[in-house]
């Protein structure tokens, strides 16, 4: 998964878990986190950061407007997985000449700020701190 990509499914995660919030569906961003599988550092860190302002809602019988929200909204928490099948692979080019297969690592939740999946396995460098730079043959110079 390439860091646009991540960035974006992060945002997507940040927006459906915040109308959660505000809706009102969980009241305590650790429920929310606990119910989804999400870090619990993470979600209070987006809640702490939006306006914080609740909308009470009839969860009896919503309006067709925030049945929809929240249905799509608790389809996006859904979406993500930390289970290791459903994340994208690597993709690392091996010397067999084949790709690596396994899935990409999760950030520790210091580092969603870039995107909360790394773009590479742990073995490839997915969580590593430097930025990996293509290898420069002194021949081409």
């Amino acid at each position: 998964m390439k860091p646009e990509e991540s960035k974006v499914f992060t945002a997507s995660l940040e927006k459906a878990a915040l109308a959660l919030m505000t809706l009102e569906v969980f009241r305590k961003p650790d429920d929310l986190a606990r119910r989804f599988g999400l870090p619990l550092p993470v979600v209070r860190y987006w809640w702490r950061n939006s306006d914080q302002e609740t909308s009470p809602y009839d969860a009896l019988s919503p309006t067709p407007k925030q049945a929809k929200t929240i249905r799509r909204a608790t389809q996006i928490l859904e979406g993500w997985e930390k289970i290791k099948r459903y994340r994208p692979e690597c993709g690392a080019p091996l010397n067999n000449g084949k790709r690596c297969k396994n899935s990409v690592a999760i950030r520790p939740p210091e580092g969603w700020d870039r995107g909360c999946l790394a773009d590479r396995c742990r073995i490839h460098g997915g969580l590593a701190r430097r930025i990996r730079r293509k290898k420069v043959d002194d021949n081409d110079e």
